[in-house]
C-alpha cells in the first residue's frame, strides 16, 4: 500500500485514506501504523476507514454504539472486543453471516435499513455500518430523520474524516448525514 499512497502524493493531494475496515477485527494499531507510515512517507496526513469511524463516534460524544455489518459469527465477536480495547463498547449489533467481498456488496439498502431499525430499537444513539462494501451511504439521511439517531456508513465517514484532514469543509456536502453538517473542528 504504501508504493500506492507515493503515487497518491506525487498527485499533489491534501490526504491520503485508505477505505477498509479490517483493522476493525485484526487491531485497531495496524491502521494507525499504516497511517504514520503513509504520512512519514508521503508528508501527507492519512486516515482509515476504521479510524474515521472511531473519530466520528469520539467527536459525536455517542455512549451507546450500535454495529451493523455483513460479517461471520467470529468477526462480529472481533469487532466489538477491537473496539472495546480502544473504549468503544458494542450496545447492540446485527450482523448477517456472510464471508466474501463480493456478497457483502450485494445486501439491498432495505435490508441494512432493517438491521440499523433493529439496533437503534435497542437504545443507541449511534449506528455505525462497517464495512466499505455495503450499500449504507446513501440510505443514512432518511433514517437518521426517521430514527432520530446518528448513522455512520464506514465510506462516507473515511470521506468526512478526510476532508477534515484535507482542511475542507465537509458541510459542502449534502444528503451524506450528519456527520458533514458539523463545523470545522
Amino acid at each position: 500500500m504504501l508504493p500506492t499512497a507515493d503515487l497518491l502524493a506525487d498527485a499533489k493531494v491534501d490526504a491520503v485514506a485508505w477505505n477498509g475496515t479490517s483493522a476493525s477485527w485484526l487491531g485497531i494499531e495496524r491502521d494507525r501504523s499504516l497511517c504514520e507510515a503513509i504520512s512519514a512517507r508521503t508528508g501527507k496526513p492519512a486516515t482509515t476507514s476504521t479510524l474515521a469511524c472511531i473519530d466520528a463516534v469520539r467527536s459525536s460524544g455517542a455512549q451507546r454504539v450500535g454495529f451493523v455489518t455483513p460479517y461471520t459469527d467470529d468477526v462480529q465477536l472481533r469487532i466489538g472486543k477491537v473496539w472495546a480495547s480502544d473504549g468503544i463498547a458494542c450496545h447492540a449489533e446485527r450482523h448477517l453471516g456472510l464471508r466474501d467481498n463480493f456478497s457483502f456488496g450485494e445486501v439491498k439498502p432495505a435490508e441494512i435499513a432493517d438491521m440499523i431499525r433493529a439496533v437503534a430499537a435497542e437504545g443507541c444513539d449511534a449506528i455505525v455500518i462497517l464495512c466499505t462494501n455495503m450499500d449504507g451511504a446513501a440510505i443514512t439521511e432518511a433514517l437518521e430523520r426517521e430514527l432520530n439517531v446518528l448513522i455512520l456508513d464506514s465510506v462516507a465517514v473515511t470521506l468526512w474524516r478526510t476532508l477534515l484532514l484535507a482542511k475542507a469543509d465537509p458541510r459542502l456536502l449534502s444528503g451524506w448525514g450528519r456527520v458533514f453538517q458539523s463545523p470545522l473542528p
